[in-house]
């Protein structure tokens, strides 16, 4: 009879992760000056410490962005030396704003793994209750805002599904969920209306790293089609 529970329960866990698997646009938002901003020369910056991953995801980004006829370049190749660093000053971030415009850059795109969300459920009950919570509010009006406040999970931690496989058909089981975002400013406007789109994404129990940086990148450029 074990032998039976334990055939049943990874049955039931092989269903679950299968129905579970997605990548999807969430949540998005974008300002009426965001067709302005597809326009101009893009810096395309992924907020993470580990190069290798920041550079992974620069790189996929500005080629999805260009074959959507899009002027991006990466942050990684255009300014080397540029590191994450908490609480910047407002000297530190001015500073900053004069050498992307001293090489022609007028907009920014951040990306980052926002959030990671487990969700438990019964086997006989597997519906997931997670609801977005974005609001463009958090992020603040101007890059000067979210540069120097916002909270971040780097692109690095984790990515890797999580599950409660007990003995049990009635133990719960786990769905992992990584919320990543594209948020965009644009540098040629007031510091009221920077703010001109916010692209939220949920990848939901990912077989693979490759599989959500393609289909992150992918579903990002879709926004910025001519």
């Amino acid at each position: 009879m074990k032998e039976i529970k334990k055939v049943a329960l990874l049955l039931v866990l092989v269903m679950f992760v299968t129905n579970c698997a997605s990548v999807k646009l969430a949540d998005s938002w974008n300002s009426e000056n965001f067709d302005t901003t597809k326009t101009r020369k893009i810096l395309v910056v992924a907020r993470d410490n580990d190069m290798g991953i920041r550079s992974s995801y620069e790189k996929a980004m500005v080629l999805k962005l260009k074959e959507k006829g899009v002027d991006a370049i990466a942050a990684f190749e255009l300014f080397p030396d540029l590191k994450e660093k908490n609480n910047r000053s407002q000297e530190e971030i001015d500073a900053l704003v004069r050498n992307f415009k001293s090489k022609g850059i007028n907009a920014i795109m951040l990306t980052a793994l926002k959030d990671t969300k487990i969700e438990e459920s019964l086997p006989q009950n597997n519906s997931n209750n997670y609801i977005s919570t974005a609001n463009i509010g958090k992020y603040g009006i101007s890059f000067t805002d979210y540069y120097n406040m916002h909270s971040i999970e780097y692109i690095s931690r984790g990515l890797k599904p999580v599950y409660n496989d007990n003995q049990d058909l009635r133990t719960q089981l786990s769905s992992t969920t990584y919320i990543l975002e594209a948020v965009v400013y644009d540098l040629a406007l007031a510091k009221k209306e920077q703010l001109v789109g916010v692209f939220e994404i949920e990848a939901t129990d990912p077989s693979s790293g490759k599989k959500v940086l393609n289909k992150f990148t992918t579903l990002i450029s879709k926004q910025f089609k001519q």
